[in-house]
């Protein structure tokens, strides 16, 4: 009986060890971005949405429907160049903010290359500047 429950036991064991390593990525949402796309993701984002509410339509009878219609035109390229759709993105979004140290270091690496990008754009356009005077 002992040599039975020990039996039993090894492949119990065997069995979730096999098991462990690939519950763990069973909660992906497929396709899959890394932290480095997803902060690049989130980057482009927020830029299109900077963009978006800066050329944002003032009068309110028709600035939700115009927001709406600009807001598909903003996104859909975006999720296309990471090979996702909404719904994909949503749910990396909550892959993500169930792991919030995780999303805490994407969010904090976006805001980071937004600013790089800011400065880059900004000592470009000095320089274009300084060449035509």
């Amino acid at each position: 009986m002992a040599r039975h429950f020990s039996r039993l036991l090894a492949v119990a064991s065997l069995v979730i060890a096999l098991l462990v390593p690939t519950a763990c990525h069973n909660d992906r949402p497929q396709p899959f971005l890394d932290k480095e796309e997803m902060t690049q993701l989130l980057a482009d984002i927020r830029l299109a949405e900077t963009q978006l509410y800066s050329h944002r339509e003032t009068r309110t009878d028709i600035a939700d429907p115009v927001m709406q219609d600009r807001s598909v035109d903003a996104y859909v390229p975006i999720f296309k160049k990471y090979g996702i759709n909404y719904q994909q993105y949503q749910n990396l979004l909550t892959y993500y903010m169930n792991r919030p140290v995780e999303l805490e270091e994407i969010m904090q690496d976006a805001a980071a290359l937004l600013k790089a990008r800011a400065e880059e754009a900004k000592n470009s356009s000095n320089g274009a500047e300084a060449a035509g005077k």
